[in-house]
């Protein structure tokens, strides 16, 4: 069963990582047999999301976005019954839709924290609707707000918090609200595979746009840790060359382990099996 982590020993970890100058590695896992090689090559963090559940499905991490199960109840199950048994050391954090009005999210929390999740991420999250929708949402009482709210609650909690923002003014405000211990700009669902997007945003655009939206970060709260994530960041030439051209103190991933790792080397296993042919038999 994965080991529970107070705050400041999460903390701790992930300090004593960057002051070893390595780059923090923190990945999803929709299931066990995920969770548990994941950690075998050396991850940092992991995180239980409702995306990965639909990635390990074979659908795109957008559906975790839409109206399909109950994400919260999804990331529970997963983690308790799955992820959280085949993890031995690695700190493991919680998806947690903060937007959701039909839980006591104080309760809700705490039993996270009973269960073994060290930490919380406001995700599935509203900041990533943008235009007249979000625009609704916020003035109909289902905003950013909420995500906010929840994040100061597990800090309340002794959890690690980590926080989300696609845009400047989103940023702004979770870092001046919820002074999160790890900010991670979301530069878009990632590139590359079967159910990527392909946007044509090349690494450098992607690294420049991570960089403002640490650079606004920083200036908030000095000592947050810095993690890049999502559009052309989908291999580790990607994550070196961010590493190298932002502030970034790691990377996080969902795609590009989950979902890109598994797919070409499934269809060639099973491609190479099929290639076998009876040697004894007569055409």
């Amino acid at each position: 069963m994965a080991k529970r982590y107070t705050r400041a020993q999460f903390l701790e970890r992930l300090r004593a990582e960057i002051a070893r100058g390595k780059p923090i590695l923190m990945t999803g896992a929709g299931n066990g047999i995920a969770a548990k090689f994941i950690e075998r090559g050396g991850v940092d963090i992991l995180g239980v999301y409702n995306t990965g559940y639909f990635r390990m499905q074979g659908y795109g991490s957008l559906a975790g976005m839409l109206p399909m199960a109950d994400a919260n109840q999804m990331v529970y199950d997963i983690g308790r019954r799955e992820v959280l048994p085949q993890v031995k050391e690695a700190p493991v954090i919680a998806g947690v839709n903060g937007v959701d009005v039909l839980r006591d999210m104080r309760l809700f929390l705490e039993d996270c924290k009973r269960v073994g999740f060290s930490g919380v991420h406001n995700f599935p999250t509203v900041a990533w609707f943008d235009g007249e929708f979000r625009r609704t949402l916020e003035q109909t009482g289902l905003g950013y707000a909420h995500e906010i709210a929840m994040l100061n609650i597990a800090r309340e909690l002794d959890m690690l918090t980590l926080a989300y923002a696609f845009n400047a003014e989103d940023t702004e405000r979770i870092m001046a609200e919820a002074q999160p211990d790890i900010f991670i700009f979301h530069a878009g669902i990632t590139r590359g595979g079967a159910t990527g997007y392909e946007t044509g945003s090349s690494i450098e655009d992607m690294a420049n746009r991570s960089q403002r939206h640490f650079e606004i970060a920083r200036r908030i709260k000095p000592d947050v840790i810095l993690l890049a994530h999502g559009a052309a960041l989908a291999d580790p030439e990607d994550a070196q060359y961010v590493i190298d051209h932002t502030d970034a103190d790691g990377v996080q991933l969902g795609s590009g382990v989950e979902r890109i790792a598994i797919e070409k080397p499934l269809e060639a296993r099973a491609a190479q099996f099929k290639a076998i042919r009876f040697s004894r038999r007569a055409s």
